[in-house]
């Protein structure tokens, strides 16, 4: 029986009315992933009582250290020429008997020499007032960690002080967690009001430490000298640092 037209035109129509009233699938949500490295984005956090007091702290900080910048270091940076002049004169004597010290800040950074290591002028554009510590170790084969030092600090009252010291190793001890150390005491040499440094006092105590460090470097041994510092000065610090063994 054949199929007329129209009749067909009635089914199409009826099947895409179905099709309308059919309940639609919602359309699912991509999900976005950012790219590796990409910082997700957070709201800040609320401002408290503790940000507020750290900020107005910090900028007092700011401030001090503005101010210290613009101290006059005149006076520093002539003890240190001291310094440094009279440690590279002890540097000197040591070498001449094979006994090599180093000095820091390095002479290459202070120092012009016309003739190594005897004739010698400072640098003009070195800035002497920027050292804060003034240097001489030993490296002398059993002699790791022997230290004369220099360095200037602030007091809880806010002056500025000139400390010396010398440091020496006690030995070495193994700890299970750390691995080997080198027990570190000092000794204090010396130590002012950085406007009142007694130049000749300084020289006078220098004197004292380099020729019983220098004898016990002709007698190879130095628990002549430890047991010297450890008498004739003050006890300083005592600490561990890692051997490097």
């Amino acid at each position: 029986m054949p199929v007329h037209g129209n009749h067909l035109k009635k089914a199409d129509l009826y099947a895409a009315s179905e099709l309308s009233n059919m309940p639609r699938r919602a359309a699912r949500k991509t999900l976005e992933v950012p790219e590796p490295g990409t910082p997700s984005a957070e709201p800040p956090l609320a401002d408290d009582d503790f940000v507020s007091a750290l900020k107005d702290e910090l900028v007092k900080t700011q401030r001090v250290a503005e101010a210290r910048t613009g101290e006059d270091l005149t006076h520093r940076a002539e003890l240190n020429r001291r310094l440094l002049q009279d440690l590279w004169e002890v540097h000197n004597q040591f070498e001449e008997v094979s006994v090599h010290l180093t000095i820091d800040p390095s002479q290459t950074l202070f120092a012009t020499f016309a003739e190594y290591p005897t004739k010698w002028t400072f640098k003009e554009n070195f800035d002497f007032g920027a050292v804060k510590t003034v240097e001489l170790g030993d490296r002398a084969a059993g002699w790791v960690g022997f230290t004369l030092r220099f360095w200037y600090y602030r007091t809880p009252e806010g002056k500025n002080h000139l400390r010396g010291i010398f440091e020496w190793c006690d030995g070495e001890s193994y700890h299970r967690y750390s691995g080997w150390m080198r027990m570190m005491s000092q000794a204090v040499l010396y130590d002012a009001d950085e406007d009142s440094v007694n130049v000749g006092e300084l020289h006078r105590v220098l004197k004292d430490v380099v020729v019983h460090w220098y004898a016990a470097h002709l007698e190879r041994t130095p628990e002549a000298f430890v047991a010297h510092l450890k008498e004739k000065y003050p006890k300083g610090a005592s600490y561990a640092k890692e051997s490097y063994r």
